[in-house]
């Protein structure tokens, strides 16, 4: 069994400490793994794809546990837990970056779909958190001082502003923030963090998926992030936790504002997907993308 070795405290740091991340595999997750073993972070990397895993320890300092596993079942996430605590002992930081948006005329969406979203965005953060819970609130010792577990979700701008081109993806990044903001007042007296990362348009395969199949010009209003700055932003809610960071933080405002009159977004809506759309366009020239007719297929990118 390997056990976190304990560092002298220097404000809240990851080193040291047992991180699980979703997702690890993806262009976000990546950077989020290559950010936490910079920092010293013994990490547990969790995807679908074992070659994908393979590729991400084949660019760290230190050997990662990787996991194989499919968060759309219930016993691979009770199977994640068990082997994490059985290699390491310990788990002191969550990442909730797994992710998933098909691109679907929802009126023509399939059972299966619609689950698999809902599935991966929503009910695998939610087990992997209650799964957790009771060693994330052990905290860890940190050169004589306690520090708390922590719980860091990647959620999405679209749990702020609803996308009429994702209904479902909407509906479970809604849910997957509003799980998030009820856990963080639920574990606030247990010794656990929580954070949220709620980002616009992130440059990964996912997001040119959507550029070229019909997904939403919201994507688009501001410049797509890079991974890297989601990860970034992931390090910075660990060392300064905060409940919600927003990637950039002018979308978080101008999202958050628009939502205090939903009334108006049928009036508003239009406008941003006009705005929207010269950046889609702009995206694709610059990307050399080439559009395809949308909505031909589902596909889970």
């Amino acid at each position: 069994m390997i056990r976190a070795a304990l560092t002298p405290r220097s404000g809240r740091t990851p080193q040291g400490a047992v991180a699980v991340v979703t997702g690890a595999a993806g262009a976000i997750g990546t950077e989020i793994a290559l950010a936490l073993d910079a920092a010293g972070a013994h990490l547990a990397l969790v995807d679908l794809h074992r070659d994908g895993l393979e590729a991400v320890q084949a660019r760290l300092s230190r050997p990662a546990q990787l996991i194989a596993a499919d968060l759309t079942r219930a016993a691979d996430i009770t199977r994640i837990r068990e082997e994490v605590i059985h290699w390491h002992g310990a788990c002191h930081l969550l990442i909730n970056n797994a992710g998933v948006v098909i691109v679907e005329p929802f009126e023509d969406s399939r059972t299966d779909t619609i689950e698999t979203e809902l599935n991966v965005n929503l009910l695998a953060p939610a087990l992997l958190s209650r799964e957790f819970f009771p060693w994330l609130r052990l905290g860890r010792d940190q050169g004589g001082a306690w520090q708390q577990g922590q719980i860091v979700t990647v959620v999405s701008m679209a749990g702020i502003i609803p996308i009429a081109e994702s209904a479902v993806y909407t509906a479970s990044k809604f849910g997957l923030r509003g799980l998030m903001l009820a856990l963080a007042q639920r574990f606030a007296g247990q010794g656990v963090l929580v954070s949220s990362i709620l980002p616009g348009g992130v440059d990964t395969g996912m997001l040119r998926h959507e550029a070229t199949h019909g997904g939403s010009p919201l994507n688009f209003l501001s410049e797509p992030q890079t991974a890297r700055q989601v990860a970034q932003a992931v390090l910075a809610s660990i060392h300064r936790p905060r409940l919600e960071r927003y990637v950039p933080y002018g979308d978080g405002l101008s999202g958050r504002l628009a939502m205090l009159w939903p009334g108006l977004l049928p009036r508003l809506t239009p406008l941003m997907n006009v705005l929207g759309e010269r950046g889609r366009q702009r995206y694709l020239k610059t990307r050399g993308l080439t559009e395809v007719i949308p909505h031909d297929s589902a596909q889970t990118p």
